[in-house]
């Protein structure tokens, strides 16, 4: 059978000149996602970020942890015209921890907790050839088009923790969720 699969090979190669060709389907792709996103969600899992700065304050330390949604939750689009695929994932949950400072009259310090009980991810990841290195032969190169993180406010649960804490929490809770979180984003995004 192998012997009979290289043949047909050989005979495709030599009339359409040399090379191989691959196609996949949309229905290959959604089969092969079983595979592919606990391999890609195992790569971002664990993100750390080591400083956000913003009006007033800072955020350091921070981390966060990103398990794997259901795979129902995940659909993998092809991109035909860039030779490329696009990851959509609805539902994904998300924890982060991070040192905090801020000043509003006075300075307070401390930790923020935030849970994630709802985002969604856009993710298109572009596929061609670049050369290698050492060696000058081709080489397969990935590259991010489209990352895009939505999280609703509403959708975010903080928990702080500190000297004074409760003196800004009213202040600080949604500055978090309004302009902190974006800026969170596109760190990660960058």
């Amino acid at each position: 059978m192998f012997y009979k699969l290289c043949a047909l090979i050989a005979t495709v190669a030599a009339a359409n000149g040399p090379g191989i060709s691959v196609s996949i389907s949309k229905e290959g792709i959604n089969n092969a996602k079983n595979v592919a996103v606990p391999y890609i969600f195992n790569i971002i899992k664990d993100i750390k970020v080591p400083e956000v700065d913003f009006d007033g304050g800072y955020l350091k330390n921070i981390a966060i942890a990103l398990p794997q949604p259901p795979i129902t939750d995940i659909t993998l689009n092809t991109d035909n015209a860039n030779n490329g695929a696009e990851l959509l994932a609805d539902g994904v949950t998300a924890h982060m921890t991070a040192d905090f400072s801020y000043t509003y009259f006075l300075t307070v310090s401390g930790s923020a907790d935030v849970k994630v009980n709802k985002m969604s991810i856009d993710m298109e990841i572009d596929v061609s050839e670049q050369p290698g290195t050492p060696s000058t032969e081709m080489a397969p190169k990935l590259k991010v088009q489209k990352s895009a993180i939505n999280i609703n406010p509403d959708d975010l649960d903080i928990t702080l923790s500190g000297s004074l804490v409760a003196k800004i929490a009213s202040v600080f809770i949604p500055l978090f969720k309004s302009t902190i979180v974006p800026l969170v984003i596109k760190q990660v995004q960058a």
